[in-house]
């Protein structure tokens, strides 16, 4: 920047342009500097004052971007890799419109439904030299062609951006192109009301087409290893699973939103089915059976998402949650299960007070737990609005089993779930086998045992649960805040 007299926001604005690489970041070989410094190739100061010579001549960007993609000196990022990601296909596999934007905003990809929203059918397929900037005027433009209320359209994009593009880079990205939407722009990010610490975040949108027709979104942006993708979520979709697969906790790789190749993942798996059921189908008319069992699995959802879970395909009238590891906090998903049980014994207790009182009768609502670790093949199948998780193999096969060895609304867990707590939150759960009957039982404390030692072998046969009689498992009697 020195040596050509241009400022971040311009620098920046020229890579999002790929006038320029991106810098490769390495140590100075000086010491006592900066620990990294962002290197470009020495042509790069030759390319930037050719553009300082355009724009004196008065070209526009367009143009000048224009004319250096038929230059066979064309832009080389040194630092990317060939790939699949590069291409960004897998947007295409995303239900509804969606976009993915960089660090200031340049769209780096968005998939076939997004550009026929904003750019049309007849745009489709075709690249297009200018990468659109959202906040910018090249894709402001297209708003002002296509909707009656672009500034309403804008105003929220603006407000998303607010984070990432400064008062400085907006005014730059409307002088080097067309600035005739400057002072909107402007003032839409002067009103605009910043998020704070809201990673995932929902506004509705109104889209008025000059043809007439009018449309309603919600628009869900979250944080993506290369950007952020923007999801358009038509007006009536279900967006309850939809954010439960975005926020299970704060750092989302795009396969949990995805339909990609299942991979083989660690994972924790909780799962929870009511108790007595068919006592209840019985007990309720159809409506109000499907009232509790609604009431039981969105209260489980939401407790899964406070808890960092991603719910899976829910079984029976059961619920499944999967907890996924963490770069920064690798043993946090062995724990989380446990709490998040403790959380839905509390949400169906509260439930089996409000439906004694609205049903005036004897019986409990009681939750069976279980939770179970391992290594799984985990992926999504399509449902026509949104994903579902699925694992294929014994793990999650096991935890059901569990489930249905559990009663009386007990949390039972697998030894190797306690054995991979970190030491300071094993300390936090109080756990152990109940021995003894009637008024002379009692909890040993901090020991397991085998399925099959619980139960005598008749009963493990009759119930089923032949496949986990071997599984080390205790019963989980507290979690210590």
């Amino acid at each position: 920047m020195a040596r050509t007299g241009i400022s971040r926001a311009t620098l920046n604005n020229y890579i999002g342009l790929n006038l320029i690489p991106s810098p490769t970041v390495r140590k100075p070989k000086e010491p006592g500097g900066p620990t990294k410094i962002g290197y470009f190739p020495e042509w790069v100061v030759e390319r930037i004052e050719k553009i300082q010579q355009f724009k004196g001549q008065g070209m526009r960007m367009p143009q000048i971007v224009m004319h250096f993609l038929a230059d066979k000196r064309a832009v080389l990022t040194t630092a990317a890799e060939p790939g699949p990601v590069l291409n960004h296909q897998w947007l295409n596999r995303i239900v509804v419109p969606a976009v993915l934007v960089g660090q200031t905003w340049e769209i780096i990809g968005l998939n076939n439904r997004a550009e026929e929203l904003f750019f049309g059918e007849n745009r489709r397929g075709v690249p297009s030299p200018v990468k659109h900037t959202l906040v910018g005027p090249s894709f402001i433009g297209e708003l002002e062609n296509r909707f009656g209320n672009w500034k309403e359209i804008l105003a929220p994009h603006i407000r998303l951006a607010k984070r990432d593009v400064t008062e400085d880079i907006l005014q730059d990205l409307h002088f080097e192109g067309e600035y005739r939407w400057l002072n909107e722009a402007m003032q839409l990010w002067h009103e605009a009301e910043i998020f704070v610490n809201s990673p995932f975040t929902q506004q509705t949108l109104t889209l008025e087409h000059l043809d007439g027709k009018t449309e309603q979104y919600t628009l869900i942006s979250c944080p993506m290893p290369e950007g952020i993708l923007l999801l358009y979520a038509p007006a009536g979709m279900q967006l309850d699973q939809l954010m439960d697969l975005l926020s299970g906790k704060a750092k989302i790789s795009k396969s949990v939103l995805l339909r990609k190749a299942p991979s083989l993942t660690p994972l924790c798996i909780l799962a929870a089915s009511l108790e007595s059921d068919l006592q209840l189908r019985t007990a309720l008319p159809p409506a109000e059976y499907f009232d509790l069992m609604n009431q039981v699995i969105l209260g489980s959802h939401r407790c899964f998402k406070d808890h960092g879970g991603i719910p899976g395909s829910s079984f029976r009238e059961g619920v499944v949650c999967f907890f996924l590891p963490e770069a920064d906090s690798r043993q946090d998903y062995f724990f989380q299960p446990l709490v998040c049980a403790q959380s839905l014994q509390k949400m169906v207790s509260d439930l089996n007070r409000q439906w004694k009182h609205r049903q005036a009768w004897r019986n409990a609502l009681r939750l069976n737990i279980a939770i179970h670790c391992g290594h799984e093949w985990l992926g999504t199948i399509p449902s026509p609005l949104a994903f579902e998780f699925t694992v294929v193999g014994d793990t999650l096969m096991e935890t059901e089993k569990l489930g249905e060895f559990s009663q009386r609304g007990a949390i039972w867990a697998s030894k190797k779930v306690i054995e991979n707590l970190s030491p300071s939150h094993r300390k936090r759960v109080e756990f152990g086998i109940r021995l003894g009957v009637y008024q002379d039982q009692f909890v040993s404390p901090n020991i397991y045992s085998p399925v099959s030692e619980l139960l005598g072998r008749e009963e493990l046969e009759r119930r089923g649960l032949q496949a986990i009689g071997n599984l080390a498992v205790t019963e989980v009697m507290n979690v210590l805040p």
